[in-house]
């Protein structure tokens, strides 16, 4: 049976923005390394864009990183990439566990320097919201942050997420030192709709 995550739209649209399951193609692969490669690799301290580098050093790179994350997820996710007047500005990637739980769990998510602060993050949470309960039957969905990453666990908790607890070294950041990880979740019962 096939995970209902896989019936998400290949694009999603919202007022500012644009979300696309983008393949591992070399020209995709290029795309990303082309928004991304003059970023601080220190802005992606909490969540990185590549296994061995913060920031991918080419496109080549960024190409098997995105067919690794390609084999990850191949049963029950899918990497939505963010574009905003048709620049790639960011990713977020979502797993859907279809077990008696129906929960959607909205895993790593990375903004370029530029798009932060102007709410993007908190608009493609909205509208995964909106489809994981609406559309995909989803019960919960969970979100994780480093209890150091202040930026993130105040548009989590901002989007209306309850804080289930701190999983005390629950992280490992791309330096090998473990961190505290924040849980928060949102209820069916809890949604407002948008």
């Amino acid at each position: 049976m096939t995970n209902p995550i896989k019936q998400l739209p290949k694009i999603i649209k919202t007022a500012r923005l644009e979300m696309r399951q983008l393949e591992p193609t070399p020209e995709n692969a290029q795309l990303v390394f082309d928004a991304v490669k003059n970023e601080s690799p220190a802005d992606f301290y909490f969540n990185r864009i590549c296994n061995t580098n913060l920031v991918p050093v080419s496109a080549n790179e960024m190409l098997k990183q995105m067919q690794i994350e390609s084999q990850w997820i191949a049963d029950n996710g899918v990497n939505l990439y963010i574009f905003h007047n048709g620049n790639l500005i960011g990713y977020r990637r979502l797993y859907f566990h279809d077990d008696p739980t129906k929960t959607l769990q909205m895993a790593a998510v990375w903004l370029v320097r530029s798009a932060w602060g102007r709410g993007f993050a908190r608009e493609t949470s909205d509208a995964v919201e909106k489809i994981a309960f609406e559309t995909l039957g989803a019960n919960r969905i969970t979100r994780q942050c480093s209890v150091d990453n202040v930026r993130s666990a105040n548009s989590i908790r901002s989007s209306g997420f309850h804080l289930d607890g701190i999983a005390r070294q629950g992280g490992i950041y791309h330096d090998d030192k473990l961190y505290d990880n924040m849980i928060w979740s949102k209820l069916k019962s809890e949604y407002k709709g948008k």
